[in-house]
């Protein structure tokens, strides 16, 4: 049997994610490249040109059901693409975007190098205006050394099982060519401020000046033009983002010779000793408790990606009928319009960093920290998996094209550079990078163990005894993992050897387990000083069979009313 979700089951070939990708930069310039591809594994060598080219679907990585092939890429091959497509060529600049491509690739366009990419997490694009035809051929080089080399690969590994997926590799989100005039907007950066009721605009491009408006339900609440790059736009009323209205305004800057369109959300994250004397987290300027899941952003039969937005749409949503108010993107970054569907539905977003370095130590990273030993310095590179001076290098430059990438969502809250030890390296300083960057939101800078006292909260994971309040520090306290209970629904999972936390062999038994941790540890727990909590996990992975959905999404295990009850006591405590 091969297990497939109702969306991956009902897949057009013909018709794959032809969705605009960049919700905060949108034109009207769009040619999507998804669909049906052509592949070959080498030695390394360059490809026959004749033969030996298999079918695969774009953007489903190679070793994916979607993608049409089982192959797997192993470190010392190359994965070549080939895509012939035809083009109406104009006067404009021709860009060639990548929404990401796992993990280093080289692209060629009618025998031209025309561009490259190293990192598997992060769009990018490339300048193709001097190599489009009309008729074409695009070809990609791919290698990929999964959890064998320097580059981040989050819960990839080529010995997989456990905790550890199957590995992946090549193109995994879409590819589309764009138009730029010579007065495009070529990046937009948005940061608004809710105490003083303005929002922050910068911008690049060629253009001279700018005219920019701002909608608020279609109602125009602010126009002006500038011919700098950076824009302060003043509000005089706010309507506030939050999960229970996930208000956004819509922003259009018109330039000489085009206008695109964004837009942004009012919200603040912030930390204060709240009124009942323990430090809470704020959201605009109110205690506010998050209850969340954990979210590895895996899909039973497109591995990394999504089968399609209605896939998507409908797990955000069901997670928000259930009363959930907060994701923890799990050492992922996903594509950018899941971000704008969190955006747009409103859930707050934990944002991991895809981790990297190893090999990792088990009983170091997993065996000491749950037996309570959890204090190590961070600078023992050898002992975290980063003796590799150019992977701690490599680790800073996708870091930081991941907050590149999704500074715009208001739907972020918090970024995590670490998880449980996973590469993990001066902490410390990595916070401080990215704070200096970005201050508008939380980091928590070890998320479970390790912690060397630098981030915004204390982050804990708990999963083999009953968590119980134990106040470290002056920081708030958020359970960052926890439950982790696994079931097997039969028929709706692949697992080869059961992996979970704790296991259970009736559904009922399930429910009454995590409503007893959720009635008997987190309730009791939040008038101690606890801020919030993340259950593991959304769905089942592989052998975790630990999610409130089975990994074709087909059952919710959870009896969802009592979940959205639970849910609202924990919420509604701090209101």
């Amino acid at each position: 049997m091969t297990l497939l979700s109702p969306w991956g089951e009902t897949l057009d070939p013909k018709n794959i994610k032809t969705e605009y990708p960049r919700m905060q930069l949108q034109r009207d310039s769009f040619f999507c490249l998804n669909g049906e591809w052509e592949f070959q594994i080498t030695d390394g060598s360059q490809p026959d040109r004749n033969t030996g080219w298999e079918r695969i679907l774009v953007p489903f990585a190679l070793g994916s059901k979607l993608s049409g092939t089982d192959k797997t890429l192993k470190p010392n091959e190359t994965l070549w693409y080939r895509k012939k497509f035809n083009y109406y060529l104009t006067k404009n600049r021709v860009i060639l975007n990548f929404e990401a491509v796992d993990q280093c690739c080289t692209v060629y366009l009618n025998g031209l190098l025309v561009g490259g990419h190293e990192g598997g997490y992060a769009p990018f694009e490339i300048d193709i205006s001097n190599a489009i035809k009309q008729e074409n051929e695009l070809i990609v080089r791919v290698t990929d050394q999964s959890d064998q080399g320097n580059y981040a690969y989050g819960k990839q590994k080529m010995e997989h099982g456990g905790m550890w997926y199957t590995p992946s590799a090549g193109i995994w989100q879409t590819v589309w060519i764009e138009e730029l005039k010579p007065a495009s907007v070529m990046d937009i950066k948005i940061t608004p401020d809710l105490d003083t009721k303005k929002v922050y605009v910068h911008m690049t491009g060629g253009f001279t000046q700018a005219v920019l408006s701002v909608f608020e339900n279609r109602k125009l609440v602010h126009r002006g033009i500038t011919v700098e790059k950076e824009y302060v736009i003043p509000l005089d009323e706010v309507h506030e983002w939050s999960p229970e209205d996930p208000f956004l305004y819509d922003l259009y800057v018109e330039t000489e010779e085009e206008t695109i369109k964004s837009y942004f959300g009012m919200r603040k994250v912030s930390i204060h000793t709240s009124y009942d004397g323990h430090a809470r987290f704020l959201l605009n300027n109110r205690p506010y408790f998050l209850s969340g899941l954990l979210d590895q952003g895996y899909s039973v039969d497109g591995l990394l990606t999504y089968p399609s937005e209605e896939a998507m749409e409908y797990e955000i949503q069901t997670i928000k009928e259930m009363g959930f108010n907060c994701l923890r993107k799990h050492v992922k970054q996903e594509a950018r319009r899941w971000y704008y569907l969190c955006d747009k539905y409103g859930i707050l977003v934990m944002q991991d960093m895809p981790n990297g370095g190893g090999p990792y130590a088990f009983p170091f990273v997993a065996v000491k920290p749950n037996l309570g030993f959890k204090k190590a310095k961070d600078s023992d590179y050898e002992k975290f998996g980063r003796s590799n001076a150019e992977g701690r290098e490599i680790y800073y430059r996708e870091l930081d094209q991941m907050l590149d990438t999704l500074y715009n969502n208001p739907c972020i809250f918090a970024w995590v550079p670490f998880n449980e030890g996973w590469g993990q390296f001066d902490s410390a300083e990595v916070t401080k990078h990215i704070k200096n960057y970005d201050t508008t939101r939380l980091v928590d800078s070890a998320s479970g163990w390790y912690d060397q006292g630098a981030g915004d909260f204390n982050s804990q994971h708990v999963y083999f005894t009953p968590f119980k309040v134990k106040k470290e520090d002056h920081r708030p306290l958020l359970l960052s993992e926890f439950g982790g209970y696994a079931y097997l629904e039969w028929g709706h999972s692949e697992a080869e050897k059961l992996y979970g936390y704790k296991k259970y062999t009736d559904k009922i038994e399930l429910n009454d387990a995590i409503f007893r941790a959720y009635e008997q540890q987190i309730l009791p727990a939040i008038e101690k000083g606890l801020c919030g909590c993340i259950y593991t996990q959304v769905s089942d992975v592989e052998d975790e069979c630990n999610g409130l959905f089975t990994a074709d999404r087909r059952i919710l295990k959870i009896d969802a009313k009592k979940m959205k009850k639970i849910n609202a006591k924990c919420i509604g405590s701090l209101k």
